[in-house]
């Protein structure tokens, strides 16, 4: 039988870890530290969100043995996400080759993996989650053309800086921020419920 609470522990656990990394991250970026710019503290809270959406969440769901059949569709998703991981870290922070288009393409690709992985999914929980998931790659890729084309600096340019120039999409970056956790706290109490239910 499935115990109830490592799973709570679990995500309350990612969103420390994250808390802590992010904080050290947004030092060590804007300590010119790290190769990439600096970074608004708003984008390093976009970036701990998907970090947990798109990593650690899934991670957990794994553990979720009432997801069944779609916990195949979960792991398809995050061997994806981790061999994106091992690639585009290693050309940002060892080759120093790497180009937001490579992203942008990911992005795309993700997200119509996402679509695909929700018209396949059996449950609706799982089928929300992708369908949400498909939306962000979408935001995301809007993000990275914006900084693309709107951004420049003396060497690799990976993050959006604090700046009058880019008020606007860091408000914009804050909306969907706020937005997208506003869902996960109600995504996360009903699939907690569904856990609470047939554990």
């Amino acid at each position: 039988m499935q115990t109830k609470r490592p799973i709570p522990l679990l995500l309350f656990l990612g969103l420390l870890l994250l808390a802590i990394s992010g904080v050290a991250f947004y030092l060590s970026q804007n300590g010119h530290q790290l190769p990439g710019g600096s970074v608004a503290s708003v984008k390093i809270l976009w970036l701990g969100s998907v970090l947990f959406y798109w990593y650690w969440l899934p991670g957990v769901m794994l553990l979720d043995r009432n997801l069944g059949g779609d916990r195949r569709l979960l792991a398809l998703f995050l061997g994806n996400m981790l061999a994106r991981a091992i690639i585009e870290l290693g050309m940002m922070y060892a080759w120093h080759n790497w180009h937001p288009w490579y992203g942008i393409s990911h992005d795309l690709f993700t997200a119509g993996l996402c679509f695909f992985l929700a018209s396949s999914s059996l449950l609706p929980l799982i089928r929300r989650y992708f369908q949400v998931m498909a939306v962000l790659f979408l935001v995301e890729t809007g993000f990275a053309w914006y900084m693309l084309h709107h951004v420049v600096g003396a060497g690799p340019v990976y993050f959006v800086p604090a700046g009058e120039q880019h008020q606007a999409i860091l408000l914009l970056t804050g909306l969907v921020v706020a937005t997208t956790w506003a869902w996960l706290w109600l995504w996360v109490r009903q699939w907690l419920s569904l856990i609470w239910q047939t554990a």
